[in-house]
């Protein structure tokens, strides 16, 4: 079940390096005993601006979940644009899923990889 995940993930990646809009993409797959997995990845906008991403996954059930993950997008001066991330506050948040932007955070349901590359596009008006 973990290599379909990762197979999705390629997948992903790989449509989205072909773009006018990714001038990198790169993603790296490890498997674990336990049915688990770590993926870590980052890709490099026209722009400047970077996407790295990574998730620990676990798949001893019947689905892939997500046991960490981070989605964090950064301008080309490093300054955070976005990032989606189920760490731990202190103090605690509501919800462990949430969103940092600049100034803030917000509780947001657990995005996918391709939910925060469709966002990036959209929002710089790439798309």
């Amino acid at each position: 079940m973990i290599q379909a995940y990762f197979n999705q993930i390629k997948v992903i990646v790989d449509q989205y390096a072909v773009t006018r809009f990714v001038l990198d993409a790169n993603v790296s797959f490890e498997t674990r005993p336990g049915d688990q997995g770590y993926l870590t990845g980052s890709i490099t906008f026209v722009d400047g601006s970077v996407l790295y991403f990574r998730e620990f996954l676990d798949a001893a059930k019947e689905t892939v979940d997500k046991l960490t993950y981070t989605y964090h997008y950064q301008d080309a001066g490093n300054q955070l644009i976005l990032r989606y991330d189920n760490a731990r506050h202190r103090p605690p948040l509501r919800s462990l899923e949430h969103k940092h932007i600049p100034g803030q955070i917000v509780e947001t349901p657990t995005p996918t990889l391709d939910d925060v590359l469709a966002e990036i596009a959209v929002t710089r008006g790439w798309v």
